[in-house]
């Protein structure tokens, strides 16, 4: 997993720019009803946020498993559950937009805070190094 993840030149400008974005999903998803659009904006946010933690460190990668690695490998302070849940939202928005599955409203009653909570780590991350 790790050679899918290259140096880069440091990226402050296009990591505060891909922050920005994730923050104006996160509003947008107020206004959102469906289960499985929720689902698909919140893994967004998270893989926006992320590719801003590597711009911001000076690293990329095409793969987005890579980015739930990176984030597992260098950042202890998200738990283990954090790390399978922000996986599980890679998948389960594959298999959205790829296979047109709805999400029960289920798992986004029962994930909600705890995704909430991985996006508020992850933006607080980032207000420190940009």
């Amino acid at each position: 997993m790790e050679d899918e993840i290259f140096r880069i030149s440091r990226n402050p400008i296009r990591a505060k720019a891909l922050k920005e974005l994730a923050l104006d999903r996160l509003d947008d998803i107020k206004n959102e009803k469906k289960p499985y659009k929720i689902i698909g904006e919140y893994y967004e946010i998270i893989k926006e946020l992320i590719t801003a933690l590597m711009y911001s460190n000076g690293l990329k990668t095409l793969s987005h498993k890579a980015l739930i690695y990176y984030l597992e490998k260098n950042y202890k302070e998200f738990t283990k559950q954090e790390i399978i849940l922000a996986d599980d939202l890679r998948k389960l928005r594959n298999d959205i937009i790829y296979y047109g599955k709805k999400v029960s409203e289920d798992f986004l009653i029962n994930n909600e805070s705890l995704i909430k909570a991985i996006i508020d780590k992850l933006i607080k991350l980032l207000n420190k190094i940009i």
